[in-house]
C-alpha cells in the first residue's frame, strides 16, 4: 500500500482584526510550482523549502468565536508523510517560522506582534497522537491513487472474520469527513442485514 501525505498545521489567534485584507473564509494559496511540490511530497518524499497552503479564516463568517477585536486562523500545508525521514523534531519550527514570516509578509501584516495563541501539530501527531489511522504519519491513510480508491480499498466488512466491520479514512469510500460519514453509513446498513 502507499500511504498519504501528511499536514503541517498552524492553529492561531491574533489580536487584530484582519477582514479588509482581501481573504476569504476558505483560501487556497497555491506557491509558484505546485506540481513540483506535489513531486516532492509525493515522488522524492522530501520536505520542500516552499509551500502551498489552505488558511482558514473562520471569525470572517462567525466574529463571535474569536473575543471581540480578535481573528482565530488555521493554516494548512501539505508535507511528505515520515517515509522521507524528515526529522520534524528539528524541522517544525523553522518551518512553522516560514509559514508564518510567509503569511505576515503577503496577507497577514504584523501578524507575529498580533498572535496571541498558537499551537502547531505535524506528521509526528498524527502517527503518535492519531495513529489508529495515521501510518507512517499520513493525514488521509491511503494515497488516492486509482488502485486504492473505491471499491479498490479495503472493505467495510472483513473478508476474515465475521462480525468484524471497518469505518474510517483507510477504508471504503476514502478520505475526508464526507468519505468517513460515508464508511459509517455503510457499516451501519450491513450490520443491520447481519
Amino acid at each position: 500500500m502507499k500511504y498519504s501525505m501528511s499536514l503541517f498545521v498552524i492553529y492561531f489567534g491574533a489580536k487584530k482584526l484582519y477582514r479588509n485584507v482581501g481573504l476569504k473564509h476558505h483560501n487556497i494559496i497555491l506557491g509558484p510550482r505546485y506540481k513540483g511540490l506535489l513531486d516532492d511530497i509525493f515522488r522524492a518524499k522530501t520536505l520542500a523549502k516552499d509551500f502551498s497552503l489552505y488558511l482558514h479564516m473562520p471569525t470572517l463568517t462567525a466574529p463571535d468565536i474569536a473575543p471581540a477585536g480578535h481573528e482565530s486562523f488555521y493554516v494548512l500545508s501539505p508535507v511528505p508523510n515520515l517515509a522521507s525521514g524528515t526529522d520534524w523534531q528539528q524541522a517544525a519550527k523553522p518551518y512553522r517560522d516560514a509559514i508564518i514570516q510567509f503569511l505576515e509578509d503577503n496577507y497577514l501584516p504584523d501578524l507575529q506582534e498580533n498572535l496571541v495563541s498558537e499551537h502547531y501539530i505535524d506528521p509526528l501527531h498524527f502517527q503518535n497522537t492519531l495513529n489508529s489511522n495515521s501510518y507512517q504519519g499520513s493525514a488521509f491513510s491511503l494515497e488516492p491513487i486509482l488502485t486504492q480508491s473505491a471499491w479498490f480499498r479495503p472493505h467495510n466488512r472483513s473478508e476474515d472474520f465475521d462480525n468484524l466491520y471497518f469505518v474510517g479514512t483507510g477504508t471504503h469510500p476514502g478520505a475526508g469527513l464526507p468519505g468517513v460519514l460515508s464508511s459509517a453509513k455503510i457499516a451501519d446498513k450491513l450490520i443491520g442485514t447481519v
